[in-house]
């Protein structure tokens, strides 16, 4: 069995029943529960949209939208954070680092762990769009939401956006690892989040900011989603490497 492996087994151990765990699920019902309280209690209108089809990406636009813009950020800030307190609150380096494998392989898992998250919390919200989307029908026929939604086209959109989140994931869980106060993981990352919401917007700048990338794959016309993916994807490797560098020379109190 590799270090990793064994490495990945303790931190699902370590996960059970604790609120890092819990917000996976959580986290998009909270999205899924704001759209549909919006569509239940203010006035909108059917978007410019030619057919059905048209009108669920319009949907699932403004769904993952609110996510990619603010909560995911803000769920791999906090989820990196908690993931770390394991290890700082309890004061577990000295004994983590005195078992015999590599100090990188405790980032490594750390990562993988926090990714998977990522990844698996947004395809809660994909999976649950449609749901959402029903809900709209009942209360909001107007709107014009008919038919099944477009499952390929909202899934790969789901899964480009955790691509391109990969360098704020890499960044996040370096950060967290990195300085043990709680407070200064979260810090950086709301700082992220806010100055990502600003750049965001921005058609120049918002495919290059760690925090606004996966927001750019639902923008526009998706003219910067390949971009963001494969960004995303590098940056966030490049980003990986020099933390197990890191990782491997420094000291842990």
């Amino acid at each position: 069995m590799s270090a990793l492996t064994r490495a990945l087994r303790a931190e699902r151990v370590k996960l059970r029943h604790t609120l890092a765990a819990w917000l996976v699920p959580l986290a998009p019902a909270v999205i899924i529960l704001l759209v549909v309280a919006q569509f239940t209690f203010a006035t909108v209108h059917r978007p410019n949209a030619p057919d059905a089809v048209d009108v669920w990406k319009s949907f699932c636009l403004g769904m993952f939208t609110l996510w990619n813009f603010l909560m995911l950020p803000l769920f791999v800030t906090l989820q990196a954070a908690l993931l770390a307190g394991l290890e700082h609150g309890a004061q577990q380096w000295k004994h983590l680092l005195a078992l015999p494998m590599p100090r990188q392989t405790h980032y490594a898992a750390k990562l993988c762990v926090l990714a998977a998250m990522t990844a698996v919390s947004t395809l809660l919200l994909a999976a649950a769009t449609p749901l959402a989307g029903w809900v709209v029908m009942q209360v909001q026929p107007g709107y014009g939401l008919a038919g099944s939604p477009p499952w390929a086209w909202l899934a790969w959109r789901a899964l480009a956006s955790v691509a391109a989140a990969g360098v704020l994931i890499a960044v996040q869980e370096w950060v967290a690892l990195r300085w043990q106060s709680f407070t200064v993981a979260v810090s950086v990352g709301i700082a992220g989040t806010v100055a990502g919401f600003l750049i965001g917007q921005s058609k120049s700048l918002g495919h290059w900011f760690p925090w606004s990338m996966a927001a750019q794959v639902f923008a526009g016309n998706g003219e910067h989603l390949w971009f963001v993916v494969i960004a995303g994807l590098v940056a966030g490797s490049a980003m990986m490497a020099f933390a197990l560098w890191d990782c491997a020379r420094r000291e842990y109190a």
